[in-house]
């Protein structure tokens, strides 16, 4: 059948369960329409979201037929997978992708729907066993076969009618059959390792029966490096970690560890048994990757503040411990993103990279995906007696287990921990490696999901930014952070990207290696107009910040005292600051007592607060070596005074001249934390829009009704700590002036800087404060901002094939623009 006239059959077929009603015994409808040659895209243009709504509340039964005989075809082709199967195995995957998110829109966190329910949820019909859902994928003796005998092509269409009579005769033994909704979510789990269809071949000689009659998994330790064994150990005694024996439990193992897609965490290459840098399943694997999304998007249907991460039984089997190749899936997904280099061309020739750039991009989405829901892994080392690593039955079988989350808190020697970090820094840095070269390689737009990923990593396994911060380079990451902060600062459509690299930036500014990191030299040329410096890292990142104060989007002014806490946070460590990250920060400081900041809410002075810390903790703890920042301190000495000796008089005059008679300012960012809509988005609806600023500096603030009294001013001054600040100044300004005078004006300022770096303020500061640490707290807020974050990205970037439509989603607002003609 050409291309041109399957599309008409295929048209013809879906009108047709659209406009009557057709039998589920028509069985010469239903062979043919899962025939009909037809690609994923055909799919989507073919049954457009309206028609898919409309056969879902007009024409249920059609869609329950077509439901029910996807999901026996996937089951079946589990069962005997063989190559003649596999176009219509791919026309099922297809035509679920499609239909699973209109189903969803009435499931578990969506509008409910009896007749979703019944058919999702409902049991009924004789239970499946295990071999004939697949449980063991190419487990029987003609699992090896590429082509299906015709014996056994016979055995298979009846086994297939068999189960589709089961299927469709739900009403019977109610309590026996598997839900629908189970069947397909692990018949996706399996068909990604499908022998010849997502994966080569392999002998699953990995599961024997334990003394209890049970599967147990026969794993054989390979021998570790003494050296790297010891600084495992090291790692997890600085943890708090501590190994545990069970008797029996969960194995983590990923096993057999052939079928998993690419070496690296969890297997080694040597344990594949194959080329894993082979392409030729990626186009396969993208479809049923695809079908997994399909299969996990309730949350997108859930209100932001009324979502629960263990709301979806969707979710829930696709995570639960007998999830069928979940480990295997975990290592594939993980591994697949962190290996793949963007500047190697494919070793398979014929085969198009593309495919394996989606491959990537949706790998990154689906593990994404399946660590935000459930509760976190247990951390804790837990081994059985083969000393193979394994989670107790009992926190297994617990309602919220989520696998996936336990193998990433269970990651913990030091060579899967640095292949998974430089993994990361590598992909991020092709942000701007991509637009720098000409020969850069695939440019990847994935880099929001990465940093995703790299979220859960940093929050969820305790060994992880320990290790990247004491035995790998940090600034490998923060490189890209700050160019993607600084190419995103204006895009109102970025605003989430930026706040995701500041609670990264946040997280790692509160551990004391991270300043000190900061301090290697910055020698990188990135495609971007910073201005030019030389220095360290703790450079770039305070003149990226500085950036986004001074010419960022109004949206990102609730990020205001983040980005003063990562550089307070920083400043006791940093050894040399630039002179031009010098005159941005006391630039800052101006720009925040000014009026206009200032008086722009009753909290606003907090900002100053932090700045003030920042040159305290410079001028007691790294004097020397940052000549710049006391001398720029001492050219704006004005500043300083002026806020030294503000009155309640002078404070309510420039209030009135800044503002008038103006008793409302939008509102004070810093009174309260940050709070969300209840779309999960930053609340921000009182603020200006970015059209209404006509000036390249987002300096019009927000506050809450606001006029200076005298508690204010009071409580103003004893929360500012500038008694270091100004007994600098006292010492130094008549040193500087002096200088000047004796050269009546005509000064290289190398000269007052080289004098200020030979004087000693030891005994003329007051005695050095404690160090100050303000470390990010998690809290449900930022867990569902994140959330939301995540599906939205996920909804954007699978547009191109319509996966999601925006009509029904509820986790986050989608606005749709008409195109102008």
């Amino acid at each position: 059948m050409g291309q041109s006239a399957s599309k008409v059959k295929f048209r013809e077929s879906v009108s047709a369960l659209i406009q009557v009603d057709v039998s589920a015994d028509d069985a010469d409808f239903w062979d043919e329409l899962w025939k009909i040659p037809s690609s994923a895209a055909e799919v989507f243009e073919l049954l457009p979201a309206a028609s898919a709504r409309k056969l879902r509340d007009e024409k249920f039964d059609n869609l329950a037929t077509l439901f029910t005989q996807a999901v026996a075809q996937l089951c079946q082709i589990v069962e005997t997978p063989y190559s003649i199967y596999f176009d219509q195995a791919l026309n099922c995957v297809r035509v679920l992708t499609r239909i699973l998110p209109f189903l969803l829109e009435k499931g578990d966190l969506g509008e409910a729907d009896e007749n979703v329910e019944q058919l999702c949820w409902g049991t009924g019909g004789p239970n499946p066993t295990d071999e004939r859902i697949g449980l063991m994928i190419g487990g029987n003796e003609l699992g090896t076969s590429q082509q299906a005998p015709p014996s056994v092509a016979k055995h298979r269409a009846a086994l297939l009618k068999e189960q589709e009579d089961e299927l469709n005769h739900r009403n019977d033994n109610e309590d026996e059959q598997e839900p629908l909704a189970l069947l397909v979510v692990h018949a996706a789990m399996h068909m990604l390792f499908l022998p010849q269809f997502t994966c080569d071949f392999y002998e699953d000689a990995s599961i024997s029966k334990d003394p209890r009659g049970k599967n147990a998994v026969k794993t054989k330790r390979r021998a570790e490096d003494p050296a790297a064994a010891k600084d495992d150990r090291e790692l997890k005694a600085e943890a708090g970690l501590r190994e545990r024996k069970v008797d029996w439990g969960v194995s983590l193992d990923a096993v057999p560890a052939s079928i998993v897609w690419a070496p690296g965490a969890g297997v080694v290459a040597a344990d594949m048994g194959y080329d894993a840098s082979t392409r030729k399943y990626d186009k396969n694997r993208v479809e049923v990757l695809r079908l997994m999304l399909a299969a996990c998007c309730d949350p997108l249907f859930s209100p932001a503040d009324e979502y629960n991460p263990l709301a979806s039984r969707w979710l829930a089997v696709a995570t639960a411990a007998d999830a069928p190749n979940a480990i295997c899936l975990f290592y594939s997904l993980l591994n697949t993103i962190v290996t793949y280099d963007t500047r190697h061309l494919p070793v398979a020739a014929g085969f198009s990279e593309g495919h394996h750039v989606k491959l990537v991009e949706l790998s990154a989405q689906v593990l994404c995906v399946l660590l935000d829901c459930g509760l976190p892994g247990h951390p804790d080392p837990v081994v059985d007696q083969n000393e193979s690593p394994c989670v107790e039955f009992e926190i297994a079988s617990k309602g919220g287990f989520n696998i996936f989350r336990t193998l990433l808190a269970r990651i913990d020697t030091s060579r899967e921990l640095t292949l998974i970090y430089e993994g990361f820094a590598r992909l991020l840095r092709n942000v701007y490696e991509a637009e720098s070269t000409y020969m850069g390689g695939v440019k990847l737009q994935c880099f929001q999901e990465l940093l995703v990923l790299f979220w859960k990593f940093l929050e969820e396994n305790p060994l992880f930014m320990s290790h990247i911060l004491t035995r790998c380079n940090v600034n490998d990451i923060i490189v890209p952070i700050c160019f993607l902060m600084y190419k995103s600062r204006r895009d109102p459509a970025q605003i989430g990207l930026v706040h995701i690299c500041t609670f990264v930036l946040l997280k790692l500014s509160g551990e004391r290696s991270f300043g000190v990191c900061l301090n290697k030299p910055f020698n990188v040329k990135l495609p971007t107009d910073l201005p030019l410096f030389h220095g360290c890292h703790a450079d770039l990142l305070t003149i990226t910040l500085h950036k986004l104060v001074v010419n960022g989007a109004y949206k990102l002014v609730p990020l205001y005292s983040c980005f003063l806490t990562i550089i307070a946070n920083t400043s006791p460590y940093w050894k040399s600051m630039s002179l031009v990250a010098a005159v941005k920060l006391v630039n800052l400081f101006e720009l925040f007592s000014s009026p206009k900041f200032l008086y722009s809410g009753e909290f606003a002075y907090r900002h100053l607060a932090l700045l003030l810390e920042v040159f305290n903790n410079i001028a007691q703890y790294q004097y020397h070596g940052n000549a710049h920042l006391v001398y720029a301190i001492v050219r704006r000495k004005d500043a300083f005074g002026q806020l030294v000796s503000l009155s309640l008089q002078k404070a309510q005059a420039q209030c009135h001249k800044v503002y008038g008679d103006q008793t409302t300012v939008a509102r004070d960012v810093d009174a309260q934390p940050v709070s969300l809509d209840t779309k999960g988005i930053p609340n921000l609806t009182n603020m200006p829009s970015d059209e209404d600023n006509s000036q390249s500096q987002s300096s019009s603030v927000i506050g809450t009704p606001f006029q200076p009294t005298a508690e204010w001013l009071e409580e103003l001054k004893a929360n500012l700590p500038m008694e270091t600040v100004t007994r600098l100044l006292q010492h130094l300004v008549p040193v500087v002036d002096e200088i000047v005078a004796r050269k009546a004006g005509v000064v290289d300022e190398q000269e007052i800087l080289n004098v200020l770096n030979e004087i000693t303020m030891v005994g003329l500061l007051p005695v050095p404060h404690p160090i100050v640490i303000r470390k990010y707290q998690p809290n449900q807020y930022t867990a569902l901002w994140f959330t939301a974050f995540m599906w939205g990205v996920i909804f954007l970037r699978n547009q191109s094939l319509p996966l999601f439509d925006g009509q029904c989603i509820e986790l986050f607002q989608v606005s749709v623009q008409d195109e102008e003609d």
